[in-house]
């Protein structure tokens, strides 16, 4: 990047001195002319290089930093071809004119793109690079030109602009990457550009012509106070217009008003002593354009090596210092031009003493100045607008340079041309001797500002909130009362715990017990409500219209509305495991309902409309009972068994009973959090029975390719481990297929307690799930959210996203760490920009073929079933008009369905479907990922803003009418950001970044949208670590 943008500064620097080498030839061609006249082809494209530097850079700012660098380089060489064949030197001028605005587009591109590539620590340094650049450009310009001048002839330091152009756009093509200001952009001050370049082109018409009008005319009066009046013009335009060239807040940063200054100071002496080097060695000491330009590269090569050495020394220790001495040298130089030079050509003895001097002045000078006036600036800041404010002030001193110049020198006698330019080398000196005392109001400038430590500061982490030391539970510890076998079990049950002795013996003598089996109903949607029932053991599942609402477990009542209101079933309840239960008829519940059972279950009846779960996510009680089963005779299923056994009891209180009867495993689940149970393939009756009466099933298989025999009913949804040597994505797929699993995990010898450890997390409800919500740029706010959770030591093993959010969450589900997801994002949005395609909206703005190559370079051919971490992504099914959840096939499909927005791209076929952007509807998937399995992180993009002071200006609480592609897809995503709130109520932890100032298709954003994920997230720490 510094490479290509230094190349472009290159290009337009060395128009400037390879141009002023060429000027005895053009003079020689344009005979008729005198020197103030032609003083407008150098002066010209430095006056509006000058001019329009400013509104360059805010176009800069505005449209595209890469952008504008290409639009400015082909300009350049346009403007480069048309004047290497102009005819006249009004048409040379206007050429050169044109030339100087092209430059005035690419060089503040160029170096904001090196300011905003460099961090804080380093910014002095790659300016300093940059600047180095401009310097060697600057100081092969004159051999340069000189060689092409004597070659052929002046039009040839145009032509060759050609080649060079060429390769500029090619390479930034490739090689750049664009950025932005931040913020609300406008339309910089047109009006306030072309009131400076007046009034620099009057000032300068008025400086050059004044010799031969008389200082005294009405012309040059006239000129001036024209100048005046445009340059008063240009101050009122810049206070009153919106996207001023100057920023007011800039005249508030001292070192940027003294850095440039003293830059318009020292470029004119810079500027003036460079012309005046070329004319005293081409007309007094004779030398041929081509060994007066090899004689004036020297000073360019030193230039060059003590900018970039001390670039860094200023990082250390500021700017002052070395500016004063090196402009006291670079004055120190010039004296020596004076005192030693004289007019027989010496070069080793005389000339070249002063090159070496010169090249260490200016290196600790021009470029230190440019970095001294950006030291102020903030990160993520106006870089292009201010780094043209920097290069506008050189370019106005080469103008006033090369004015004075003309006046200095005049038109001399015959004989005293010698004498006239050495006025020259002394005006330089003059003007080195001013920017060593002004200097010392650059103060103790360093680059890192305050507000920039400010905002390192605030990157640092907080502490995170001290983790939980793990301990085993205790029985006595348990909140559920272990049990003797004498205690009447019916009494441990909550609705009947308040009844006293005899209630109880009359409720052991009417009660009914019912015994049902896993997946038979108890009772279905519209049958006469005729008794209530109390779970025992076992789990219920509650239905309606085949959806699951709610589970319930042991303890808990069902069927009790309908009882009491007389009132037929309004759900169908099925079990999901063999399960016991109470039976109570409407006669035998009156005979017990005395006060306290009543205030029980009204208790009931509250608890659970306030645990209501929204639509679609089920609410469910506590998985106790977990069955290892073995699927083939291969199988480590005691193994398996052990290690969850280890690894659960680190939170919980977990038994294996062994093998067990009804009343054991009663017993069993009354007494611990978790009860493992496992069974061997061989072991059939007794494997049937874990089956039936477990609440999840963890199957465990030996051999990777599924069985062909007839796998059991619970096999479905179950979690999967995969024990063998060598599983391949085909394997995966087809369990996929066979089972839907409910996860699947890998284990190795010798790494059984790791590759158990996701599974583990699940079963103790310990697993974290991070849902990550779409917003395009906006949504790399995720990669600050991911890295503060790495940087807590939270592991998240499960992932679901939606558009951007789905990206960065299958970058993540791969098992990358946060730095590695953040560079694949970097190279796959901001550098390759997938939105960058656009065609005629016949389908969409956008082909999507950048999106397509993009998703498929970054994840190949990887499946949804081999990522070591859950992934899940929506998408909308435009035929079915309903999200759909994505967990297999191919990563990179699924993905770009789910990033499919409606309107920016067509719909992508895919499955038999056409599907579009998952956040039409549901742009936050947090019921993709289950709740009882851990707590649930969810990062909502877009639902939060920062509030507006009230003191802001009337304009700034305007509302904003954003651009065609912001309105777009706020508008196609509107319906599930009103939900969006209930969606985060779902979530055990919301975390709302704030990227409201980002735009949706601003990629060069990403480091302000990390920033403000890092911030939400530290916010949200101490809940998360309070949950893990």
């Amino acid at each position: 990047m510094l490479l290509v943008a230094a190349f472009g500064a290159f290009l337009a620097f060395l128009d400037s001195t390879i141009v002023n080498i060429a000027f005895p030839a053009i003079q020689k061609y344009f005979h008729s002319q005198d020197i103030s006249s032609l003083s407008w082809v150098l002066n010209g494209y430095n006056i509006a290089f000058a001019a329009f530097l400013v509104a360059g850079g805010r176009f800069a700012d505005l449209l595209g930093r890469k952008r504008m660098f290409i639009y400015g380089v082909v300009l350049f060489t346009v403007a480069s071809a048309l004047c290497a064949v102009a005819d006249s030197v009004e048409w040379l001028i206007a050429y050169r004119v044109l030339q100087g605005i092209g430059a005035a587009v690419l060089v503040p591109a160029s170096l904001a793109l090196v300011v905003e590539g460099f961090d804080a620590p380093r910014r002095a340094h790659g300016v300093g690079l940059w600047g180095s650049a401009a310097a060697i450009a600057s100081g092969l310009g004159p051999p340069i030109g000189g060689a092409l001048v004597e070659a052929s002839s002046w039009r040839w330091v145009f032509l060759v602009n050609l080649p060079l152009g060429i390769v500029a756009v090619v390479v930034a093509r490739r090689g750049l990457v664009e950025s932005r200001a931040s913020g609300r952009r406008r339309v910089p001050d047109l009006r306030g550009a072309a009131l400076l370049a007046s009034s620099l082109g009057l000032v300068t018409l008025a400086l050059v012509k004044g010799p031969d009008w008389g200082w005294a005319s009405s012309a040059t009066i006239g000129a001036t106070v024209a100048g005046a009046v445009a340059m008063a013009g240009f101050v009122l335009s810049s206070r009153h217009h919106r996207a001023p060239l100057i920023d007011p807040a800039f005249l508030r940063i001292r070192s940027f008003v003294a850095g440039n200054a003293l830059t318009v100071v020292a470029s004119a002496g810079f500027y003036g002593y460079l012309l005046t080097h070329v004319l005293f060695l081409h007309y007094i000491w004779g030398y041929p354009l081509l060994r007066a330009g090899l004689a004036i590269a020297p000073a360019a090569l030193v230039a060059a090596v003590v900018a970039a050495v001390l670039g860094r020394v200023a990082d250390r220790h500021g700017y002052r210092m070395i500016v004063v001495v090196g402009a006291l040298i670079w004055a120190g130089s010039l004296l020596w031009y004076l005192e030693r030079v004289g007019s027989t050509p010496n070069f080793l003895g005389e000339w070249l003493p002063g090159q070496l001097l010169q090249g260490v002045g200016v290196g600790a000078t021009l470029p230190l100045l440019g970095s001294a006036a950006l030291a102020g600036l903030s990160a993520g800041g106006s870089y292009a607008t201010a780094s043209a404010v920097v290069s506008s002030a050189r370019q106005v001193g080469s103008v006033i340079g090369i004015a004075l110049l003309v006046v200095v020198i005049g038109t001399p006698a015959r004989g005293a041309a010698e004498e006239a330019l050495r006025r020259g080398w002394a005006l330089a000196a003059l003007c080195f001797v001013v920017v060593a005392l002004g200097a010392m109001f650059l103060g103790r400038a360093r680059h890192v500002a305050a507000d920039d430590a400010g905002r390192e500061a605030t990157r640092q982490p907080n502490p995170p909130a001290r983790r939980p030391t793990p301990r085993r539970v205790s029985a006595a510890a348990d909140q559920r009362p272990a049990t003797s076998p004498e205690v009447d079990p019916l009494a441990n049950l909550p609705l009947f715990a308040g009844l006293d002795a005899v209630a109880l013996v009359e409720l052991r003598n009417s009660a009914e017990h019912v015994e049902l089996e896993a997946g038979s109903y108890l009772f279905r949607a519209g049958e006469p409500a005729d008794a209530l029932y109390v779970v025992r053991s076992g789990r219920l599942q509650v239905l309606r219209d085949d959806v699951v609402v709610t589970e319930l477990g042991r303890g808990e009542v069902v069927g009790e509305l309908g009882l009491l209101i007389a009132a037929p079933r309004s759900a169908s309840v099925r079990a999901v495991r063999d399960s016991t239960l109470v039976r109570l008829t409407k006669s035998q519940f009156d005979k017990i309902a005395d006060a306290g059972v009543l205030g029980a279950l009204v208790q009931v009846l509250a608890t659970r409309l306030h645990q209501t779960a929204p639509a679609n996510v089920p609410r469910r009680t506590p998985e106790v009972v977990v069955a290892v089963v073995g699927v083939d005779h291969y199988a480590p299923v005691s193994l398996v068994a052990r290690e969850l056994v280890t690894a659960l009891s680190s939170r919980l209180k977990v038994v294996d009973p062994g093998r067990v009867d009804r009343d054991g495993l009663e017993r069993a689940e009354r007494a611990a959090d978790k009860v493992v149970l496992h069974a061997a393939v061989d072991a059939a009756g007794w494997r049937d029975f874990c089956l039936r009466v477990a609440d999840r099933v963890v199957l465990v298989t030996g051999d990777p390719a599924p069985p062909s025999k007839l796998l059991p009913v619970r096999a479905t949804g179950a979690d999967l481990v995969l024990a063998a040597r060598h599983v391949g994505r085909e394997h995966r797929r087809a369990w996929e297929e066979l089972i839907t699993p409910r996860s699947m995990h890998e284990v190795h010898p010798g790494q059984v307690a790791a590759g158990l450890r996701p599974l583990a997390a699940r079963l103790a409800g310990r697993s974290v799930g991070l849902v990550l919500g779409g917003g395009a740029a906006r949504a790399f706010a995720h990669l600050g959210v991911l890295e503060e959770l790495e940087s807590a030591g939270i592991v998240v093993d499960r992932f679901a996203g939606t558009s951007m959010g789905a990206i960065i969450a299958a970058f993540a589900a791969t098992g990358m760490d946060a730095a590695a997801v953040d560079a694949n994002v970097y190279e796959y949005s901001v550098r390759n920009n997938p939105t960058g395609d656009y065609t005629l909206p016949t389908k969409g703005l956008i082909r999507g073929r950048r999106t397509h190559a993009g998703l498929h370079s970054s994840f190949g051919e990887l499946l949804v079933e081999e990522l070591p971490r859950q992934f899940r992504c929506v998408s909308v099914d435009l035929m079915a008009k309903r999200p759909v959840v994505h967990r297999r096939g191919l990563l990179a499909d699924v993905v770009a369905c789910s990033v499919r927005l409606p309107g920016l791209y067509a719909p992508i076929a895919y499955g038999g479907s056409l599907h579009v952007d998952g956040g039409v509807l549901d742009n936050l998937p947090v019921a993709s990922l289950s709740g009882e399995e851990g707590p649930l992180i969810a990062v909502g993009i877009g639902a939060r803003r920062s509030p507006r002071p009230a003191s802001a200006p009337k304009h700034a609480r305007t509302a904003h009418v954003p651009g065609i592609v912001d309105t777009l897809v706020r508008t196609m995503t509107i319906g599930s950001a009103m939900t969006q709130s209930a969606v985060l109520a779902q979530a055990d932890v919301a975390i709302q970044p704030d990227t409201s100032d980002i735009g949706l298709l601003e990629w060069h954003q990403i480091d302000r949208a990390r920033e403000a994920g890092r911030v939400a997230a530290r916010e949200a720490l101490p809940q998360i670590m309070a949950l893990v």
